[in-house]
């Protein structure tokens, strides 16, 4: 026997008022949620020491700590840190250590969200999100980046629109509710989003993913299994880590369920310490199908942020799998799988029993280790199909039936299908043997009536500039076009007024312009990232010393400097020797400076080139990118020749440039300076122009792709 702390005693601590038929009451479980360590120790007569109470606290700042009394009335007090409710319920200072593969989306839910709260992976299924709120904030969630969020509940629109899109796709026949914990919800609200679906005709199926009989059974009432029972086919899976979950409340919540005639899953998640145990596991399917719940996925744990102290390698999962089959009946053993990172699904990862086969036939082993053959038939007559259902002799009705093209390993197999192969995009040896080049430069496209730069050489969708009459198809949009590319980022420039929409679209702040627009708006350079890797950027030290020596510059004399060079406004007649400087200085840069008809375009159109001679050489260039309407430059294409680096010329340039610049009344000067050089941004920072951020990994410039800084100046 474990101690545990009476459930008066705990009523009482919490509410001095409350009597304990309260603590079956499930709003009084949530309105008394543990939310912070104080209260924990309080209640449960939990001793924290100062050291674990401040590291928990730490975590809570990053990751939100709430559980129902209920829930953590199960920790035995006594070895608590041991204990398997406390290690999923308790914040832990190990959520903080982040690894290089740990990752805020890791399973691409909002890469593959066509419209907000939809999740589209598979092709005759959706995950509809209806909430983003639980009774506990489990340690090991996969959406710790969602979960909690108050700012960003599913309102009634947001919940029509996701249904709006399964009325609109017929292929989808089986929706699966979650959040957050749908019957977080009021039985109200859930019986109009499951009469909404259920109107839907091609929508045969309706699941709920719940954790409610885990760790909140008060909310199993017989209302809410009486709006259930409207519905059906209703399936609701559940999750139970631990045999130690099985309570008196929790059996009787899934009988509840059960008895209403609805089919019962469990997912467990496989955690380190927690249930990395054959014992453990095997006594928990034997819970589960004892109480007529049928044990669905056992999962490996994501690598979402925080989680790396949960993760166990995938052979304990095979092991633990091992120790099922055969040992227990065949219906309690749980299919192990990896939800893939990037959007993959779930894929199977199960002990192999097939261990070799020939015409004939095929060799097996079974649990034990013994070998054995199964003799493949001698009279199958091979019938090729070719999808002419019609006059197939099978009996097969199709009536209503959605069929689709065959894709992956199902398309290969197929009888009507002529590929041989599945070849990945930018395969080299076919590339080499079709005589196809990838193409190294970029191309600026309209996107309605924005402008975009975009391609394979910064590996990113660029909007340049933003029409604010494209918001909101345009998230959709610049998704879809980085998706399809696999671009590794989005970044986009925006005004003020459109800020709050990209911050809503899961976009990320990393520089501004202030007063960039004539009519006192800032310009946001606003990025969102489809590569986790794409956004840690591995040299931040470097660029932090670049950053404290800039701003602690020293000044020389320009004036000086000025007299040993020529500097002047660049003609048509310079665009041979600027295009050759240009190439000697680049090994690649994210527009076609090298090219002299681009020179020649943009010189007509909208660029000021700026350069410096050196007894009749052309030894340094920059060019001034004009935005007429707002009044604003951006400062841009610095290139000096090896020769004459380090002596100064880019900020004589640069002050060339401002002055001839405020001539023509423009406002405001910026730039993006690579972030490793410390000569660029030395000479931004020696002539006060303000640092206001880093673009990280941004630009594909002298063969790598790095991070940009932003600096701007009021030359008013």
């Amino acid at each position: 026997m474990y101690k545990k702390i009476n459930k008066e005693e705990i009523v009482k601590k919490l509410d001095s008022e409350a009597s304990i038929s309260q603590w079956y009451d499930w709003k009084w479980q949530l309105k008394n949620s543990i939310k912070d360590i104080e209260t924990l120790e309080s209640v449960f007569s939990i001793e924290l020491d100062a050291k674990d109470k401040k590291s928990m606290k730490k975590t809570i700042e990053q990751f939100p700590f709430a559980a129902t009394p209920y829930y953590l009335s199960l920790i035995d007090i006594d070895d608590y840190k041991n204990d398997p409710v406390y290690k999923q319920a308790v914040p832990d200072i190990e959520e903080l250590n982040l690894t290089n593969c740990d990752m805020s989306d890791p399973l691409h839910e909002d890469h593959d969200s066509p419209v907000p709260g939809i999740t589209h992976r598979y092709p005759d299924r959706v995950l509809l999100l209806v909430s983003n709120v639980c009774s506990m904030y489990c340690r090991h969630c996969t959406r710790k980046r969602k979960v909690g969020d108050m700012d960003n509940i599913p309102d009634k629109d947001t919940i029509m629109n996701g249904i709006e899109y399964i009325k609109s796709h017929s292929e989808i026949r089986d929706v699966l509710l979650s959040g957050g914990d749908p019957f977080l919800l009021s039985d109200h609200y859930l019986d109009w989003i499951l009469s909404e679906l259920k109107k839907i005709p091609h929508v045969e199926v309706i699941r709920i993913g719940t954790r409610t009989p885990v760790v909140l059974p008060q909310r199993i009432t017989d209302d809410l299994i009486n709006v259930l029972k409207k519905h059906h086919p209703i399936w609701i899976n559940t999750h139970f880590n631990h045999p130690k979950e099985f309570t008196e409340e929790s059996k009787k919540s899934v009988v509840k369920l059960a008895d209403a005639g609805i089919p019962l899953g469990n997912q467990s998640v496989l955690l380190a310490r927690v249930n990395d145990c054959p014992k453990i596991m095997k006594k928990l399917v034997h819970n589960l199908v004892s109480n007529r719940i049928r044990p669905y996925y056992l999962y490996q744990c994501d690598l979402s942020e925080g989680l790396s102290h949960f993760r166990t390698p995938v052979g304990k999962g095979i092991e633990i799998i091992e120790s099922l089959i055969g040992h227990t009946s065949g219906f309690a053993i749980p299919r192990y799988v990896i939800d893939a990172p990037g959007g993959g699904g779930k894929i199977p990862v199960m002990p192999s029993y097939l261990i070799s086969w020939s015409q004939n036939k095929v060799i097996l082993r079974n649990y034990e280790g013994v070998i054995t053959t199964y003799r493949e038939p001698d009279n199958y007559k091979t019938q090729l199909c070719d999808d002419d259902c019609d006059t197939c002799n099978l009996h097969l009705n199709l009536d209503g039936v959605v069929d689709y093209n065959s894709v992956g390993i199902t398309k290969l197999l197929s009888d009507t299908n002529d590929d041989i192969s599945l070849t990945p995009d930018n395969n080299q040896r076919i590339e080499r043997r079709e005589g196809e080049e990838a193409e190294d430069e970029d191309k600026i496209e309209k996107i309605s009536n924005s402008i975009v730069h975009h391609g394979n050489n910064n590996n990113r969708v660029y909007l340049m500039k933003l029409d604010t009459r494209d918001i909101p198809h345009i998230f959709t949009n610049l998704y879809d076009l980085a998706y399809k590319n696999r671009y590794g980022k989005i970044i986009a420039k925006v005004p003020t007024t459109s800020y709050g929409y990209f911050l809503e679209n899961d976009y990320i702040r990393e520089a501004h312009v202030p007063g960039f627009f004539k009519n006192g708006e800032n310009l946001y350079f606003m990025s969102k990232y489809l590569n986790e890797n794409r956004k840690s950027e591995p040299d931040e030290e470097v660029i932090q010393n670049v950053l404290y020596n800039s701003k602690n510059v020293d000044t020389f004399n320009l004036r000086k400097l000025a007299d040993k060079f020529k500097i002047r406004v660049c003609g048509e007649s310079d665009i041979e020797e600027m295009a050759l400087l240009y190439e000697k200085v680049f090994e690649t840069y994210p527009f076609p400076i090298h090219d002299e008809n681009y020179i020649l375009e943009t010189m007509k159109d909208n660029v000021l080139y700026f350069g410096v001679w050196h007894d009749d050489r052309l030894v340094a260039l920059s060019s001034s990118e004009t935005d007429r309407e707002n009044m604003t430059s951006e400062m841009t294409d610095f290139a000096t020749d090896i020769e004459y680096r380090k002596t100064g010329l880019a900020s004589l340039l640069l002050k060339a440039m401002e002055v001839e610049l405020k001539k023509r009344n423009f406002r405001i000067l910026y730039t993006i300076a690579r972030a490793r050089s410390q000569g660029m941004n030395k000479a931004f920072a020696r002539n006060r122009y303000e640092y206001t951020g880093t673009l990280t990994n941004n630009t594909n410039i002298f063969g790598n792709i790095e991070s940009m800084n932003v600096w701007y100046k009021n030359i008013l």
